[in-house]
């Protein structure tokens, strides 16, 4: 049977600890359908209908959407009953830490969860698709690369006098953004320097910090990023070793070389922000 929302524990989200994992086995915590949601949870998947269902599972290695990277996709299987599946079609956070995976089942037109064998308690095998997940992956560190080739560049470069503000790395619309006036002159300068950093694999390292030792630290703080703690009340740093550390919750590959060849597609300038858009080696 479903459980009311304020009794369901936090997910803890596995990508952010070990981002290679393909697989893992959970246990649910909630399953329920997305029209018992609070109406502030449906708003998470404006796509839902009487069909939809929502899993939340005491951890996760489905990537949640935000912090301007698409959320992971794939199923998850009753442990034990085979043809028992559940498709997930978006990942969302939810209150109190919970993540939302929104879906439905393929084996039954029947909508009784305990029928499929995902009752509260149950054991499941969770699957990403992976290709879609290193795409993801790839992109994200992309964007940090063609982020920290604007600053290396500004180290030496008088004109360059920028702030970093925010970031997307969707497919086809991902861009970095900063404060200050980036001619379209250093569109290949840029780039030659992201790609200088893909050549060098650099090492792409996770660490921990709690809040009040960010200032302190070599990590940058980007005005347009909020800072977000997990549970624990620390916060999640990406550090490509050599080239720059950020506070990040996303995916990333686990050296630079990995991300393949960055192309700097052009950059805008409005309102005395530059945005600087870019694509990956085989993303179209």
């Amino acid at each position: 049977m479903a459980s009311t929302t304020a009794s369901v524990p936090p997910s803890k989200p596995l990508y952010q600890y070990e981002e290679s994992l393909r697989k893992n086995v959970a246990q649910i915590t909630c399953v329920r359908p997305y029209s018992e949601l609070e109406e502030t949870e449906k708003l998470l998947f404006k796509a839902g209908t009487n069909d939809t269902q929502v899993l939340e599972t005491h951890e996760t290695i489905f990537y949640a959407q935000g912090g301007g990277q698409p959320c992971d996709i794939g199923h998850i299987s009753a442990l034990g009953q085979e043809g028992v599946r559940f498709e997930v079609q978006l990942v969302r956070s939810g209150a109190n830490g919970r993540t939302l995976h929104f879906g439905h089942f393929t084996n039954s037109s029947d909508n009784s969860t305990i029928s499929k064998g995902f009752a509260v308690g149950a054991m499941v095998e969770q699957t990403l698709d992976g290709a879609r997940r290193d795409l993801h992956s790839r992109i994200h560190t992309a964007g940090h690369l063609v982020a920290l080739a604007v600053l290396r560049l500004s180290e030496t470069t008088a004109e360059l006098k920028v702030v970093d503000d925010k970031a997307q790395h969707y497919p086809e619309t991902s861009f970095v953004e900063f404060k200050g006036v980036i001619d379209s002159k250093f569109k290949d300068a840029i780039q030659d320097q992201a790609n200088e950093f893909v050549r060098q694999a650099l090492p792409v390292k996770l660490y921990w910090l709690k809040p009040e030792e960010l200032k302190g630290s070599d990590v940058i703080l980007a005005e347009g990023m909020p800072i977000l703690s997990g549970l624990d009340g620390m916060v999640r740093i990406v550090d490509i070793v050599g080239a720059g550390a950020y506070p990040c919750g996303g995916t990333h590959t686990q050296d630079s070389s990995l991300v393949g060849q960055i192309t700097v597609k052009g950059i805008k300038r409005q309102k005395g922000v530059s945005k600087v858009s870019y694509f990956v080696e085989g993303q179209r």
